[in-house]
């Protein structure tokens, strides 16, 4: 099978795994469910812990929310994805910038909070430079635009 007829399945798998994992973590944070805290303790917890900016905050909890939504139905894909991928480069950043010179020598493995944000970054990335692909809303629109 070539190159271009697969393309479009796998877009399609980076989505649904995407989207559904950035739809759950964002619903802790957005509206308390499967564990997480809601909107506003996920704000204070970003702001004291972190230094994060409440404006800034809430822009990334709908990131993860909204951004998992649009890029599980293949909707607005890009803008959905480059979303994601801000927020979990900032997350990436974040999480290795808490790693201390005392956890990378005495044998803890020193990228285990960071490689996950990375690989949904990049993955988001991905999404950004090729779009939903040919199993997406996007795609049926821009089909009924061109006709």
């Amino acid at each position: 099978m070539s190159e271009t007829k697969v393309l479009p399945y796998v877009l399609l798998v980076f989505r649904i795994i995407i989207g559904l994992t950035m739809m759950y973590y964002g619903s802790q944070k957005l509206f308390g469910v499967f564990g997480g805290s809601g909107f506003n303790p996920t704000l204070t917890i970003f702001h004291d812990k972190m230094g994060i900016p409440p404006v800034l905050g809430a822009l990334a909890i709908f990131a993860e929310f909204a951004g998992g939504l649009g890029v599980l139905l293949g909707a607005v894909t890009r803008v959905a994805a480059f979303g994601i991928f801000c927020t979990m480069a900032v997350a990436t950043f974040m999480s290795a910038k808490s790693i201390t010179t005392l956890e990378m020598v005495s044998g803890v493995d020193p990228i285990r909070g960071t490689a996950y944000p990375l690989l949904i970054c990049t993955i988001a990335f991905a999404l950004v430079l090729l779009g939903g692909g040919s199993f997406s809303v996007d795609s049926k629109l821009l089909r009924r635009k061109k006709k």
